[in-house]
């Protein structure tokens, strides 16, 4: 297994992190979809000056994720998050509505 990807959110002009095409953009850059299918763990980054994730942005950048891994606990095993802690909650929310509403990202 090779070293973790990392996505380091500081580097996409913060700290709100808003709208689903920006989030689809940024998946597309990031190429996620290699990712969800490769062996290695990705790392993300929020810093802690970060005002909000919305859910329209993290379900456009993760979304297929979270339906590809099939759980939220599978999905944080391929995604290690490290963020401020009032933002854990928001995406717990965000995870459970991906898995719910899988129709949207397929």
């Amino acid at each position: 297994m090779d070293a973790p990807k990392v996505i380091d959110f500081s580097k996409f002009n913060g700290p709100v992190y808003t709208g689903r095409e920006r989030g689809v953009r940024l998946r597309a850059e990031l190429n996620l979809d290699a990712a969800d299918t490769s062996a290695n763990v990705v790392d993300v980054v929020i810093p802690d000056g970060t005002y909000t994730v919305t859910s329209s942005f993290f379900l456009g950048l993760f979304g297929p994720s979270v339906v590809s891994a099939g759980s939220k606990d599978r999905f944080y095993q391929r995604y290690r998050f490290v963020a401020p802690s009032f933002l854990r909650p928001e995406m717990d929310g965000y995870v459970a509505r991906a898995l719910q509403e899988k129709n949207l990202f397929a």
